[in-house]
């Protein structure tokens, strides 16, 4: 492998997402980044598949892969293929790893130096100034018209980001009609998508490890012609190849759970500027939902 190729998958797709956005110096053609954005949409399959197949699929040459791959720094295909290879193996043991370095640096030790809440809330704290020197005002900008302007709004998030949409999900549906938290219970995602129309919008939420399903969804609402909203992690995650309108986040910690402080700051700094701009129509819509509260004895 060159010096000059990704180390890893999450590099491999920081340096797809710059090529695409002409903020690198290789150049690829249409049908080269479509190629690649495929194997990184389907980052196992690209492992288990031979130089032939991918070419076969793609109506190419093999020589074409080849000389993509020396594009991006390999040697050829072979080195590609390893850096997808090297990633199934990383994220099969990805929780267990996370617990291994969280205790070899002694946190888990009664007589650590440092008190276990401090060192949680010191890496809460980092994230959430991670988070805020990422965040780019004009993207938001362009996110809360998008929500503000849709016709329905689904929002997804599964696994360890399912108590993030639902939150999301909640007091969305407090200042505005037409909110669905899809992909429930039933597994009911795929006749979820199916009711997406053009004038709908996907908000996405997934954090490293990425759920599948999740990059799946917003690749499927791309071809659509829905508009996608992302929460997520990193410039390189699959989420934010799939759309121009992302949020990143930072979940930075060597914990086996995701560390999602700074994602819930992102995520109430939405809801606060989407009541901003409804004004008096959000303050309508929580009167009747304070109605109906107030008439089933929900809060006490």
């Amino acid at each position: 492998m060159d010096s000059k190729a990704p180390n890893s998958l999450e590099e491999l797709r920081h340096l797809y997402i710059k090529i695409r956005n002409d903020e690198h110096a290789i150049r690829l053609t249409n049908r080269n980044l479509a190629i690649l954005e495929r194997m990184l949409d389907e980052p196992n399959e690209t492992a288990a598949k031979s130089i032939s197949e991918i070419a076969s699929e793609n109506d190419i040459n093999i020589s074409s892969i080849t000389r993509l791959s020396q594009k991006l720094g390999f040697d050829g295909f072979p080195g590609l293929k390893n850096l997808f290879k090297k990633n199934i193996k990383q994220h099969r043991s990805f929780y267990s790893e996370q617990v291994k370095k969280f205790l070899q640096k002694g946190y888990a030790d009664s007589k650590s130096k440092v008190p276990l809440l401090e060192r949680v809330i010191q890496d809460e704290w980092s994230n959430v100034m991670l988070m805020a020197d990422a965040f780019d005002q004009r993207r938001f900008a362009t996110i809360i018209k998008l929500v503000v302007n849709a016709k329905r709004i689904h929002i997804l998030g599964l696994r360890s980001s399912y108590p993030l949409a639902h939150y999301l999900g909640f007091y969305l549906k407090m200042v505005r009609d037409r909110i669905s938290l899809i992909g429930q219970a039933g597994h009911t995602l795929a006749e979820d998508l199916a009711v997406l129309k053009p004038n709908d919008i996907l908000i996405a939420i997934s954090l490293n490890p990425y759920t599948k399903d999740t990059v799946d969804a917003c690749r499927i609402c791309k071809k659509q012609n829905v508009d996608v909203i992302a929460l997520t992690d990193s410039l390189s995650s699959p989420l934010a190849i799939e759309t121009e309108n992302f949020l990143i986040t930072s979940v930075e910690g060597d914990y086996f759970f995701t560390p999602v402080v700074a994602t819930i700051i992102c995520i109430e700094t939405l809801l606060s500027e989407i009541v901003k701009q409804f004004d008096d129509k959000a303050i309508e819509r929580l009167n009747q939902t304070e109605y109906i509260l107030d008439q089933l004895g929900v809060e006490i």
